[in-house]
């Protein structure tokens, strides 16, 4: 197993680690000078260990170019064609073209990884949603306080969940209308993979964390104001096999306040694109570089 995630690892996911943390020293994890007790630039074999030791067992990562070109310029849009099984996690590169137009918000880049896991058979959304967290806030070691959830009613049952875990469900969960959010299928609420028209929208809670300055406000609307930044999402939906998504480079930012240039990670999204195009490279990558 060891061998296998360092293969994984060679993939383009060691080189994200190192680039979107730190360099050197460990990443600070509160403002009180606590730190992480891992060194930064293995952030992605860290997560990767500890669900190991839940038990789940890694695979790889799919390759950046699809070979549809018919959607998202033939590029990965997140892990949602993954080849899944129960108890499977992975990390996988991802590239948005919607995001282009984002370029100059901090926490969007053209290149991102997104750490999944898949509901292990016997387990429940409750049981992944609590593993999630609680990787998030002991390990992590992100502030409880800084965290907003945006959900629909349905999410209700989980709330104890929430609540054993340190959640002020009061105050940190905002509640969207159930129809609308269904329509959106944007991940807070629910989630409907946009490349297939077909494909069944399943229930999901959106997790935000606080990266602006000063305290947190509470998020009282959707989408949420800014210094809000979306960093997961789990799903709440037995009739699915998604338990939740983490993303690393969002990750990275609210443990440290850092993330790379939307340049830096540019650079990474080509070298990429030209490993895995066999020279012929999709139309996405004309579409980043001239963005």
């Amino acid at each position: 197993m060891k061998q296998k995630r360092r293969n994984v690892l060679k993939g383009g996911v060691a080189l994200a680690a190192a680039s979107f943390l730190p360099a050197t020293g460990h990443a600070n994890a509160h403002k009180s000078g606590d730190t992480l007790d891992l060194p930064t630039h293995t952030l992605h074999e860290s997560i990767v260990d500890h669900f190991e030791e839940l038990g789940y067992a890694l695979g790889d990562q799919a390759p950046i170019v699809t070979g549809d070109e018919s959607f998202n310029g033939g590029l990965r849009y997140d892990e949602s064609e993954a080849d899944k099984k129960p108890g499977q996690m992975a990390i996988q590169a991802c590239a948005r073209l919607e995001d282009i137009r984002k370029k100059d918000q901090m926490d969007v880049l053209p290149l991102f990884h997104i750490f999944y896991c898949i509901t292990p058979l016997g387990l429940k959304p409750a049981d992944t949603l609590a593993q999630a967290l609680g990787y998030l806030t002991n390990v992590a070691r992100l502030d409880t306080q800084k965290f907003a959830f945006v959900t629909i009613p349905e999410f209700e049952p989980h709330l104890p969940v929430m609540e054993e875990l340190g959640f002020d469900t009061g105050r940190q969960i905002h509640f969207r209308n159930s129809a609308k959010a269904l329509e959106e299928g944007d991940s807070s609420g629910f989630f409907r993979f946009p490349g297939n028209p077909s494909a069944e929208a399943f229930a999901t809670v959106g997790i935000y964390y606080w990266t602006g300055s000063g305290e947190p406000p509470k998020l009282a609307e959707y989408p949420p104001q800014p210094g809000w930044t979306e960093i997961g999402e789990a799903s709440i939906d037995e009739s699915d096999i998604f338990g939740f998504g983490i993303g690393t480079e969002r990750l990275g930012l609210a443990m440290t306040g850092d993330i790379p240039l939307w340049q830096e990670r540019l650079v990474l999204l080509f070298e990429q694109i030209e490993r895995n195009s066999g020279g012929k490279p999709p139309p996405g990558k004309d579409i980043f570089a001239n963005g």
